[in-house]
């Protein structure tokens, strides 16, 4: 109950979702850019291409296709601007999102309410992202982010801003880079990198390579063209039933696999950074023009020599597997900080001095609608290339991957800016609302309710 000035008690306004009118609009902005370029890379999985190390193709790299420059070009733009930097800022906006609900809870209706909310809301995530893994696709991150939540954000959220950032962004670099060196075996393929590129330095001199040397780049030799004929011997699958194609045992083993390995810490440290950045105002558009010019500037200038340093050195020698490892997930989490804050601060320039904004708008409507959208992308990709083989796997250029990426997107804003005309909600994230509050939301928006 609330007192009023006339002494007179009134119930206190219902514990409900945000109102559109208190949605932060550089956030949904944020989120929709970030939910449409994961699949830039995420297209990769659902088309079963192959790669010789994490997300570097395999079709790239022995140039194969009719047009193998624009593939390679094609790549590298992912590494520079998506390859773990949409990731990185979508797991961000996930922490950012837990603190405004959070306090905005906590604010009107105390601590014991939000947790109860927050706990509840979760929990429910928790089972969507495993529904989705197990039934759709396997690479879900639902369920990562949940758990994450579930176990450390709540405790977390009374901390001032820099010390999250501090504290998150460290998380994410250190343990993530434990977790990517564990997962990719970064230290396994160190010594046999060397030895192959001691021996292509040694024959590119006339020397005769030593024995050990010599051993290691004929391994590598024989992997590569054991791959390529893999590649270009296997038959082009035909259309998976749905029950065939159930993805719970490979999602099974993601999920063993990202917790097992550490991995799990660069979720758990964008998170925390998530919600630091919302506190400082950097996520909120807060900052001056100038910082966010300076930062974008020093994480391109940090990023793109290693990105580019890593792929020029592992084209050097061939793109061996053990090469292309070290070169490109030993530094994986650096750049990836460096280039995800970069690219998030070039998208809240254009916000804060509001140019494109049709194409703002419709970022934020695929933001507001992230979790149907995500879950919908998965369904409408398995679907073409494995449920139809509409697309067969592994059939597509590198280039030809990303025109299956433009058609999902323009799918993703115009259902987002329809829906979105006619609902308050989107349908999954209204479902989400509803079990989190256990009480069904109003879909439709005040002005089009009818009588």
């Amino acid at each position: 109950m609330i007192s009023t000035s006339h002494g007179k008690a009134v119930a206190a306004p219902p514990v409900a979702p945000v109102s559109r009118s208190e949605r932060v609009p550089s956030l949904d902005v944020l989120r929709g850019a970030a939910l449409l370029g994961i699949l830039v890379i995420n297209i990769q999985s659902f088309a079963g291409a192959q790669t010789v190390a994490f997300n570097v193709p395999l079709r790239v790299v022995a140039f194969a296709g009719q047009r193998p420059v624009l593939n390679a070009a094609v790549m590298v733009l992912q590494w520079l601007f998506f390859e773990g930097k949409m990731r990185a800022l979508f797991s961000m906006l996930f922490g950012a999102g837990a603190l405004v609900l959070l306090t905005r809870i906590e604010q009107r209706d105390g601590a014991g309410t939000a947790a109860d909310i927050f706990h509840r809301r979760n929990l429910w995530l928790l089972l969507f992202g495993t529904l989705h893994g197990t039934l759709i696709w396997n690479g879900d991150v639902l369920f990562f982010y949940a758990s994450v939540a579930l176990l450390a954000l709540y405790p977390l959220r009374h901390l001032a801003g820099k010390w999250l950032v501090g504290i998150g962004l460290a998380v994410a670099l250190v343990g993530g880079t434990f977790g990517v060196w564990t997962a990719m075996d970064v230290a396994t393929a160190w010594p046999v990198a060397q030895l192959e590129e001691t021996a292509h330095d040694a024959m590119a001199k006339g020397e005769r390579p030593a024995k050990a040397q010599a051993e290691a780049l004929a391994g590598a030799q024989a992997e590569r063209r054991d791959q390529i004929a893999g590649m270009k011997a296997a038959p082009t699958p035909a259309a998976r039933a749905y029950l065939d194609s159930i993805p719970a045992a490979a999602y099974r083993g993601f999920v063993t696999a990202i917790f097992t390995s550490g991995w799990i810490l660069e979720t758990l440290g964008f998170l925390i950074a998530g919600m630091g950045l919302f506190k400082t105002g950097f996520l909120t558009g807060r900052l001056s023009s100038a910082r966010y010019v300076a930062i974008a500037v020093l994480g391109y200038a940090l990023a793109f020599p290693i990105i580019l340093g890593g792929l020029a050195h592992a084209h050097r020698y061939g793109f061996s597997s053990a090469v292309t490892t070290v070169a490109m997930m030993a530094p994986y989490e650096l750049q990836t900080i460096a280039a995800s804050l970069a690219d998030a601060a070039v998208i809240l320039l254009l916000v804060r001095h509001g140019t494109m904004l049709p194409v703002q708008r419709a970022l934020a409507a695929v933001g507001r609608m992230a979790l149907t959208n995500y879950i919908a992308t998965s369904a409408i990709c398995t679907g073409i290339f494995t449920w139809t083989a509409t697309l067969p796997t592994g059939t597509l250029e590198h280039y030809q991957l990303m025109l299956v990426v433009l058609s999902v997107w323009a799918f993703n804003i115009a259902f987002s800016l329809v829906w979105l005309h006619f609902f308050h909600f989107g349908p999954l994230e209204w479902l989400w609302r509803s079990l989190t509050y256990w009480k069904l939301q109003p879909m439709l928006p005040t002005r089009r309710r009818f009588a």
